[in-house]
């Protein structure tokens, strides 16, 4: 009886040792998590400073902001009416801020 006794002591002891560590690794399976989202939301930041920067560059290029164009040459040349005209714009990527004004003509 002593000896089972003695068991049913160590056996208790283990099974608050196993519920411990349980608890441990759930504390450290939600910071494991937490990690994971603070290096995604840092991903995602560097991303959004990689697209500035190279916004900046385009700027210091003059291919986007405040752009001048010149008028040289002639007039481009006009399709005749029968041809088929398209035009794709893709909102993708290198978003502009600023006012546009749109003219189209031609429609019927």
């Amino acid at each position: 009886i002593e000896e089972q006794r003695a068991l049913q002591v160590t056996l208790r002891e283990e099974r608050a040792t196993a519920t411990r560590e349980i608890d441990e690794a759930r504390e450290r399976q939600q910071l494991r998590r937490e990690m994971e989202g603070m290096i995604h939301m840092n991903g995602k930041i560097r991303e959004s400073i990689r697209l500035k920067r190279h916004f900046r560059t385009r700027i210091d290029n003059d291919e986007a902001g405040n752009v001048v164009v010149e008028q040289t040459e002639q007039e481009p040349k006009q399709p005749p009416p029968a041809a088929l005209a398209k035009e794709t714009v893709s909102y993708a990527s290198d978003v502009v801020k600023r006012d546009f004004v749109w003219e189209v003509q031609g429609l019927s």
